[in-house]
Formats: C-alpha cells, structure tokens, sequence
C-alpha cells in the first residue's frame, strides 16, 4: 500500500516504543510526504529475508525494502534496510539521480499486528553509494515486540518537481534482440576490418567502434605510437602502406599486422560477387581469456553490462576479471560497473584475500574493498583466510602497508 499526503500531523508513537520520540522538524508546506508500507503474516516461519516489490518516488527512481526477520548478528533483532535501484544513468554515472536527490528525509518503521508504530529511525539519502546500495540497521527493532502480522515500510520527504503534464514510463532499455545480433557480429568478418586472435579463436570488430569506446584502442589505430596501414583503392589500383613496428608494440603485448584484402574470385556469370572483406589490423591476444575478452568487446558494441548472465562463473571473480581487462582497455564505463559487482558481491570470508591479493593493485578498488573490511571487520577477523594472511604477511606482497591502512582506518589518528 503507498500513500501520498501533505505533511501537517506530527508522528505518533506508542508507549512499546524501543527509541523516544524524535524532535519533530519544521517542515515546509511546499514539501510532499510519501508513504510506502508492506503487511506480511507468518513471517517468523523460516527467519528468510522478505523484500518488498519495488516501487517509485519518481519516474525510473526505484527502491526497495529488505526485511529480515532474524539478523546472523543480533539474533534477538529484526533487521530492516532501504535499496535503491539503480537506473540507467546512474549506473554509469555511479551516483545519485537529482530526483532522488530531491528527497530531503526518509524514515524506515515497523508496526506491530494492530497498526501501531513500534520502531522508527531515518536514514541518509546522500549516504546512498554503489559501493553500498543499501541504508539500515541489522537491530532495527528487537523481535519480541513482534507477532507473526508485520507492517513495515519508508516515509520520504520530498521537494516535488515541477511538471506541466503527465509523466510517461520510459521505453524499454536496450532489446536484447539487438544484443545478440551484435553478439554473433564479432564472429564473423563481414564489415570488421580488425581481428583478435585469442587461445586459437578468432574474433572481428571495427575499429571506428572500438576507437570511439577506448582510447587505449584509439591510441592503438591512430596514435602516434604506431603507423596505421591503410589501403587505398582508387580504380583498379591499390595501395597498401605497411605499417612499423614500434617499441610500444612490444611494450603493450599485442602483435599488430596488416593483413592484405581477401578478394574472391571473378566469375562472369555472377552479377553481384560476394562483397570484399579487409582485414586492416591482427591483434593477437595472448593474455586474456576468450570469453572475457568478448563480453569486453559486447560492452563495447551495447553499453550492456555482462553482469547478469556469466555461464555459471562465481560472480566476484568474474567482476574480478572484468574490472581488471577494463582497466587495462581504458573502459571507465565498465571498470566503474566491475567494481560495483565486486563490492557487491564481497563476503567475510573473501573479502581479506580479495584485499591482499587483488585490490592492492588498484588504490581507488583497494579503498572500496578497504571499507568493507572496516565495516566487517569484526566478523573478518575470526575467518581462516584473514588468520592465514596475517600469519604469512611474507607471502603477500604489500601486506604490511595495508595492515597500517586498515588500523588507521579503525582506530583514526586523533
């Protein structure tokens, strides 16, 4: 059930309530105040999360309730979270969308079988990051002052947006019709004029494309790093111009040739040959796996993140290996979304390895994994993987800088 009013009544609170009453705030007539709340009975049946269906404050501003009713940590607490769902553009921007950012307060609660207020507490809509899509508290509320009948839901605050029509939903996203048809393009020659060799397959792509997404291909086909062959077809003529072979070849590990055009043969009796393919540039790629390297190259051709569809891998290492290619190809777009899934898809028992191992290589992903250790560290602490690492600092090249990291980060320097 989702209500909306104007702000005029004060919050009433029952005497069972955990917390005292909040000071109530001076609101602004001009400002709206939007309700969300969910009923559900039996849910002390198996203590398995309850999410609430998804739903709006704007157009493509979508959010959601998580509601477990027994917390692994506080075992004698009902936890209660706030998600948003992330849209398009902020996706790739990594932040907030100025709708949302047009939410002043918002404030979780729980009410008990007979509709009466039990727990209420606010949460920071700034506070919101991809690193961490959720804002809550694990002991939200203590389960004995709960029947099997709860209501929970969000109060928003919000300055409304001018507007002098009715909003229309927006189109459907990118169709995955034209994903796969982009898909099955990179096998095959026909209007590529650059090819991957990788583990014994082969994979075409245009260059154009790949320029336009990537500076480190940009750099690769028309910097000044390296002379660009080019073929030239002016009548009956051509032209091929072979290009050098530089340092910076060697130093980025790819083998980059020209090949000379595949023309077919003249057959007087077809008035429409086959048309011609021309291959300008051989990329071999010998450090890469294949099938990363292609959900690489559907990025590139869709926009389309990889993320949720990856054949049965385990999710952190396959955003391990995306965020890794991306950044080594320049592809800010990506590697920012990688590194979303990574912290996402982080547990207590990976994140100290993920830490030592991987994250140190990159300052901006070692600090987001940083943050998760922080918040969890309580619980890190007693895995194996975390007393293996601190008793093995040798093997881990670069543990002791991030052993200082992470107690400056528990205990700040005052």
């Amino acid at each position: 059930m989702a209500t909306v009013r104007r702000t005029s009544t004060i919050p009433m609170y029952n005497t069972t309530s955990i917390m005292p009453p909040e000071p109530v705030p001076i609101v602004d007539q001009n400002k709206v105040t939007m309700c969300f709340q969910y009923t559900f009975s039996g849910i002390f049946n198996n203590n398995k999360s309850i999410f609430s269906p998804p739903f709006s404050t704007h157009v493509n501003n979508f959010w959601q309730l998580k509601f477990t009713p027994m917390c692994s940590e506080y075992p004698d607490y009902c936890s209660l979270a706030l998600f948003w769902v992330r849209n398009p553009e902020e996706q790739k921007s990594g932040g907030l969308s100025n709708e949302r950012l047009h939410i002043t307060k918002a404030c979780l609660f729980v009410k008990d079988k007979s509709g009466q207020l039990v727990e209420k507490k606010s949460v920071s809509i700034r506070s919101f990051r991809n690193r961490w899509p959720g804002q809550g508290w694990g002991n939200f509320v203590q389960r004995a002052f709960l029947s099997e009948r709860v209501t929970f839901g969000v109060e928003f605050e919000t300055i409304p947006i001018e507007q002098d029509e009715i909003t229309l939903i927006p189109n459907e996203g990118y169709p995955d019709i034209l994903k796969v048809a982009w898909e099955e393009q990179l096998e095959f020659p026909t209007g590529s004029d650059v090819q991957f060799n990788i583990s014994g397959h082969t994979l075409y792509a245009s260059s154009i494309v790949l320029s336009n997404r990537s500076e480190y291909f940009k750099n690769m086909f028309q910097g000044d790093w390296c002379e660009v062959s080019k073929s030239i077809d002016s009548g009956s003529s051509t032209t091929e111009v072979i290009e050098e072979v530089t340092p910076e070849d060697i130093l980025f590990s790819h083998d980059l040739k020209p090949i000379l055009p595949i023309s077919s043969p003249k057959d007087s009796s077809t008035t429409s040959p086959p048309p011609k393919t021309f291959i300008k540039y051989k990329v071999d790629v010998s450090d890469c796996d294949l099938e990363i390297f292609k959900y690489m190259l559907i990025f590139l051709y869709t926009d389309q993140t990889p993320f949720t569809d990856i054949n049965g891998r385990d999710q952190l290492n396959f955003a391990i290996e995306m965020f890794s290619i991306a950044d080594k190809y320049l592809i800010g777009d990506l590697r920012h979304r990688a590194m979303q899934i990574i912290w996402e898809s982080l547990t207590d028992d990976k994140a100290a390895e993920v830490l030592f191992t991987v994250a140190i290589n990159w300052p901006d992903l070692k600090e987001c994994v940083l943050d998760y250790v922080v918040s969890r560290f309580g619980f890190i602490r007693k895995t194996d993987t975390f007393k293996k690492i601190k008793s093995n600092q040798s093997n881990y090249p670069g543990a002791g800088e991030v052993f200082a990291e992470l107690l400056l980060k528990l205990v700040p320097d005052s």
